[in-house]
């Protein structure tokens, strides 16, 4: 359900609970969560806030929050904040590679999975080097602080097995910077322009139980055809260096890419990855508090690289995903509430969430 009138200068929020079941983490709860406060006509917002708070009957927990306000302290920077608390029944852990096995016995014997406890809070800020009219390009610096712990709570399981680095958690404190290109038409649901970013990471031993260093580039693109048919392109490179826990390599698997394989299926030192998305909002009732249903269809190819691969696995390896799913608008054409199946070779897995990926 939503409140508060909507347009210039208004604020409005949205209030989704979620309920689910699964065999592994029983009965599921909790409620998603949006603020949009568009005071002064700031474009995109004046501040907004995105939240959810989810448990279930047999010990998951997972909340998270975010934060963003265009102005801060009356200047022009763009603050983000944001905070998590996860504590995952069944966190998963296939080993290290691009070619790890999956068996569905095992899958079904709980071999990949073990107990996690995990929190993390983290500012960052954006400063405009260059404006005119939506094209900018930002600045951007920030600070974070995470802990991970994980625990095993049987002996044949692939964490007890493997032992990686990181297998007896710690935590990890960050800088970062970089800078980002900014152009789409909008950010909540763009459908021409483009989108780039470049980030370092830098945790340093003298704060960490592990030195390591990060590096991430990604680029978006949108494209609008016969006035309904919005085409969405994302290429991610990521790569890791240093004293590496498991835990921050760089993954592929879940909700944010290879949408239908397992949560971090895939780990290693290096990651590419890309999404299609094709997306159309297909009913629309303007008149009925712009109630509003669409479609996707995706397709995410990617793959993990490690020490062992060399230039020829650049071209060749690379997993791949199928998938469809729906979304709503009510209200605020900025609340996007997206639903989404994807299949893998492995198993098929369901999302939800507010707003489209990217």
């Amino acid at each position: 359900m939503m409140g508060g009138p909507i347009g210039a200068d208004s604020l409005s929020s949205a209030l989704v609970p979620v309920v689910s079941y699964s065999s592994n983490e029983g009965f599921v709860g909790g409620a998603l969560y949006n603020r949009y406060d568009y005071a002064g006509n700031i474009k995109p917002f004046k501040n907004y806030l995105q939240s959810s708070a989810l448990v279930s009957t047999k010990g998951f927990i997972e909340v998270e929050g975010r934060f963003e306000q265009t102005q801060t302290f009356n200047r022009n920077i763009r603050s983000i904040y944001d905070t998590f608390f996860r504590r995952y029944t069944t966190d998963i852990f296939f080993g290290i590679g691009n070619q790890t096995s999956f068996s569905d016995t095992r899958w079904d014997d709980d071999y990949y999975y073990f107990e996690s406890i995990s929190v993390g809070l983290s500012y960052k800020a954006r400063k405009p080097l260059y404006k005119a009219g939506n094209k900018q390009l930002d600045l951007q610096a920030g600070l974070g602080i995470e802990y991970y712990i994980p625990h095993v709570t049987q002996d044949n399981s692939s964490l007890n097995q493997l032992m990686p680095t990181g297998n007896d958690g710690g935590w990890v404190n960050y800088l970062n910077t970089g800078v980002i290109w900014e152009n789409r038409n909008s950010e909540f649901d763009p459908n021409r322009g483009n989108y780039a970013e470049f980030e370092l990471q830098y945790s340093p031993k003298f704060l960490s139980n592990y030195g390591l260093g990060k590096a991430r580039f990604e680029f978006r693109q949108y494209f609008y055809l016969f006035d309904f048919l919005t085409i969405a392109n994302r290429l991610e490179a990521r790569h890791v260096m240093g004293d590496l826990p498991f835990w921050e390599m760089a993954t592929l698997g879940g909700s944010n890419n290879l949408r239908g394989y397992p949560l971090n299926r895939f780990q290693g030192q290096s990651s590419l990855a890309y999404t299609l998305e094709l997306r159309a909002w297909l009913v629309k009732f303007p008149q009925l508090y712009g109630l509003k249903f669409g479609g996707q269809l995706f397709t995410d190819t990617g793959r993990v690289f490690t020490g062992a691969d060399d230039i020829n696995d650049l071209f060749e390896g690379y997993k791949q995903t199928i998938g469809f799913g729906g979304a709503m608008s009510v209200f605020n054409p900025d609340f996007i509430l997206r639903g989404e199946m994807g299949f893998s070779e492995d198993v098929t897995r369901i999302y939800i969430g507010v707003g489209y990926l990217f």
